[in-house]
């Protein structure tokens, strides 16, 4: 019973971690995938364009009321 102990321990020692984890992610595209979705997220603010952001603040409150509106009158 040992010896087969023995063997199971050497074939997981024998495995590379893809095998041993299924499915193996290089650390440095994880930190790559990371670096590139701050970046994203720092393109999404108020306050580098804040005129556009009110322009499409203001149409879409112009497009909301105009909804309602309709809504409202065929009701």
């Amino acid at each position: 019973m040992a010896e087969n102990g023995k063997n199971c321990d050497q074939r997981r020692v024998a495995m590379n971690k893809e095998q041993h984890n299924g499915n193996f992610t290089d650390p440095s595209s994880v930190n790559e995938k990371k670096r590139r979705e701050r970046e994203e997220r720092q393109n999404i603010v108020l306050w580098r364009q804040p005129l556009i952001t009110l322009q499409y603040f203001s149409l879409e409150i112009l497009v909301i009321l105009k909804e309602w509106t309709s809504n409202m009158c065929n009701v």
